[in-house]
């Protein structure tokens, strides 16, 4: 009886211990199916050449060519339609993250007002938005994603990468509204309002739906948002002098950040159900960006207290939304009577992590907010740099974009997606590096840090992606940030490839990091 007991449990610990961590080949620190490539997104890679093919229907063409935004030195000035012309070269970028990167997948996005140039809330049926897409476009999309499987690529699809439609997001109108307007004030009517709106919740729905329609014979994982607390605080708590990423509509709005990130929430789960509609076997979630946050000063109480309050409003806020249906209305840490909502809950299949930097913070002792409690705190994300002569030193290590450089924040951030009981891709990690002499220290230990997390069963880590194959636009930055294993000519589309290409190339192929 106790032999028998024995060989039941040493047999139930075995199955136990294979669910909770894959299966490794001789002298391999990662799976054979584990999903290695680059990250890309289409308004930041499409445009270039003579014509540049740029989309011009978004809210960030508006307002990367903002007069006043680029007089205020909040976007860079730099023209989008001086890309890498990924819309020209695509064949070439699919061969070189094949052939030169050893991927075996792609991460990247559809373009929402590149498919539907014109509104289409007045479409009641299937057969009706179709009048309406750009079938040029639908096509192009198309014929990449089977240029991809082709290639031994797994298409990663992005619904929306930070850009909407024009007809959804007029962002020079949303701050000419804000306006005069304190932080806590009441949000403005808006007529094109963005993902403060109802309507783009709605719309986004049906957007997900057409491409689930459309290419789910190609796809089997779709990426619902890309960083939605990016797009809420860069778009809506822009403090000059402080903090500030200059997305549109560039204001400073507590409410609006609430807002944008209750609604990202509801889109999140709009896109999940109506993808899983058409497709029961695919696989959708979020992207979510983790920030690692750590005390300015470690013996200060009040710097203790920001971070953990930086931590739970940036990295937690979204995925308690997305995974448990926690709507926290109020952002003050609390789950309140009516604040558990199905409609949100489990619309996740897997967490998109993306990971980039340290924040040191410091706490302020005391709400600087009515709208958010927990709001007590100020975060350092930017050190000083060629653009930001103004910006304090960096302490440690940092990226000629003045992020420092913190590989444990990886494995930090990975803990915490790993702690929702959900498959993780990391979905974005990389580096500003035009002269390319730190990529490969940055890569190797990032990814220690990633098979660390891995080896101590903290995350179910499932791919890795780099940001990205070629230099591209960089948002508000424009060009400045060099983040591409490739560079290019914007005069003639041609590649150059930088070394650390090929140390990806033999991670990817061998499953083996160096030393």
């Amino acid at each position: 009886m106790g032999a028998k007991l024995l060989r039941v449990s040493a047999a139930a610990a075995a199955i136990l211990l294979a669910g909770a961590a894959p299966a490794l080949g001789a002298g391999r620190d990662f799976p054979r199916d584990f999903l290695w490539g680059p990250a890309i997104a289409g308004f930041q890679t499409e445009a270039g050449g003579t014509p540049s093919k740029a989309d011009t229907g978004s809210d960030w063409w508006a307002w990367s060519h903002d007069a006043d935004e680029i007089a205020a030195g909040h976007v860079s000035g730099d023209l989008v339609e001086r890309g890498p012309g990924h819309w020209r070269r695509w064949r070439q970028d699919l061969r070189l993250a094949r052939g030169r990167l050893g991927a075996n997948a792609l991460r990247f996005s559809l373009e929402w007002s590149r498919l539907f140039p014109r509104p289409t809330g007045a479409a009641r049926t299937p057969r009706q938005l179709d009048r309406l897409v750009n079938e040029r476009a639908a096509r192009h999309y198309e014929a990449e994603l089977r240029a991809m499987r082709r290639l031994g690529l797994e298409p990663v699809v992005t619904l929306n990468h930070f850009t909407l439609p024009s007809w959804l997001h007029d962002p020079l109108e949303a701050r000419t509204a804000f306006a005069g307007r304190g932080p806590d004030d009441p949000l403005p009517a808006l007529e094109r309002g963005g993902w403060l709106s109802q309507t783009a919740v709605r719309e986004f729905g049906e957007f997900a739906g057409w491409a689930a329609r459309r290419y789910g014979k190609l796809v089997n994982l779709w990426v619902t948002v890309n960083e939605p607390m990016v797009v809420a605080t860069n778009g809506y708590a822009n403090v000059p002098g402080a903090f500030a990423g200059w997305f549109p509509p560039g204001v400073f709005s507590f409410p609006g950040a609430v807002t944008a990130v209750r609604n990202l929430a509801e889109a999140n789960a709009v896109a999940y159900d109506t993808v899983h509609r058409h497709d029961r076997r695919a696989r959708v979630g979020p992207v979510h960006n983790m920030v690692a946050f750590t005390p300015a000063d470690r013996g200060s109480a009040d710097d203790r207290a920001g971070t953990r309050h930086a931590d739970y409003i940036f990295n937690r806020v979204y995925l308690n939304a997305v995974v448990r249906g926690f709507d926290d209305a109020d952002v003050d840490g609390r789950v309140d009577p009516g604040e558990r909502r199905r409609s949100l809950r489990g619309r996740a299949d897997f967490i998109g992590l993306n990971y980039y930097f340290r924040s040191r913070v410091t706490g302020l002792g005391a709400p600087a907010s009515a709208t958010i409690p927990l709001f007590d705190f100020l975060p350092t994300n930017f050190y000083r740099h060629d653009e930001r002569p103004t910006s304090p030193p960096c302490p440690t290590r940092c990226t000629e974009f003045g992020w420092e450089i913190y590989p444990e924040g990886l494995r930090r951030s990975l803990r915490t997606a790993g702690s929702y009981g959900l498959p993780v891709y990391v979905t974005e990690n990389g580096i500003a590096d035009a002269d390319d002499d730190q990529r490969a220290g940055y890569l190797t230990s990032h990814l220690r840090a990633l098979r660390g997390a891995m080896r101590a069963r903290e995350a179910r880590v499932k791919g890795y992606f780099a940001w990205t194959l070629v230099d591209n636009f960089e948002w508000a930055a424009g060009y400045y940030p060099r983040f591409g294993f490739f560079s290019y000519d914007p005069d003639t589309l041609a590649r150059s490839e930088r070394p650390s290409a090929r140390l990806f190339r033999r991670i990817a192929r061998s499953g083996r990091l160096p030393g």
